[in-house]
């Protein structure tokens, strides 16, 4: 039997969909296949095959995005890599590290197995302790006057669901103080948009702004998220935003409260902001040197 293009096309995108929905389901036909991260340019699926707490062992099957020689780069250039892509982040574990030194990868007949010595999980804070900040209206996410016609404020765990929405909705690339802060959401979308791939690599991006510390300009060290422990799963509930809005239902445990579940919607630029974004960067940035 022969097959045109367009079927072939077909069973393809079918198998990849399957694929995804059942490492997100966690109905995979090997137990324990999930789907890994190792630095920024680096996506596998594979297995965990053993976990201290100085290092993760991965039996890593199939490069989602890169490929062996990305990871033989990073192995070699480890030392020249910034701190904040130095990382290995875990779908199935929802959680991750950063690495304290080089991986070591060997070659094996179904794949490869990769050794990555890591640093102790990073500490986060009780919900409870974030600290206090304008409150934005859940609707129009504008500032509010509060009963006593001040503006309206939050803090604690009442302000947690609008930390996360700021964290996730600060694209790579906006920032003025530092390009490379921020989420991929944007890049993702735009690469991978008709890929079941999508949300699982979104939830990877989510697992790295909650396990691995970034500092600031003020040298003040903390994971962006701040007290998300782990990233259970995130739900896209729509194809595409609406007015530059992605719904998304996100499932955490939480620092001081535990299983934590909410609806949120996170703002996407358009590629033309993007732009407008960087080239405001790049006047800005002189003057922060």
């Amino acid at each position: 039997m022969t097959y045109t293009v367009e079927a072939l096309r077909a069973m393809k995108r079918e198998h990849e969909a399957d694929c995804a929905r059942n490492l997100r389901l966690g109905k995979s036909r090997d137990l324990g296949a999930g789907l890994f991260a190792i630095g920024p340019e680096i996506v596998c699926t594979g297995d965990i095959r053993n976990v201290s707490a100085n290092s993760w062992t991965l039996h890593l099957k199939h490069f989602v995005v890169g490929d062996v020689h990305n990871l033989v780069t990073l192995i070699d250039e480890f030392a020249k890599v910034t701190d904040e892509a130095k990382y290995i982040l875990s779908g199935e574990l929802g959680d991750g590290r950063t690495l304290s030194n080089a991986p070591n990868l060997t070659k094996q007949s179904d794949g490869y197995s990769l050794l990555c010595p890591v640093a102790s999980s990073y500490p986060r804070i009780d919900a409870q302790q974030l600290g206090s900040d304008w409150a934005l209206h859940p609707e129009t996410q504008d500032l509010y006057l509060d009963a006593s016609k001040n503006i309206a404020r939050v803090s604690g765990l009442d302000a947690l669901p609008q930390r996360i929405q700021s964290v996730l909705s600060l694209q790579r690339g906006e920032s003025p103080f530092d390009p490379g802060f921020g989420g991929r959401f944007v890049e993702y979308f735009e690469t991978h948009r008709d890929s079941p791939w999508l949300g699982l690599l979104m939830k990877l991006d989510v697992i790295r702004q909650a396990a691995i510390p970034y500092k600031d300009v003020l040298k003040r060290q903390y994971t962006p998220l701040q007290c998300v422990t782990r990233v259970n799963n995130i739900e896209l509930l729509s194809e595409a935003p609406t007015n530059n809005r992605l719904p998304m239902r996100v499932d955490f445990i939480v620092q001081g409260v535990g299983p934590w579940q909410r609806d949120l919607s996170v703002y996407m630029p358009t590629e033309e902001q993007m732009a407008k974004r960087a080239a405001l960067r790049a006047q800005i940035a002189p003057l922060l040197r």
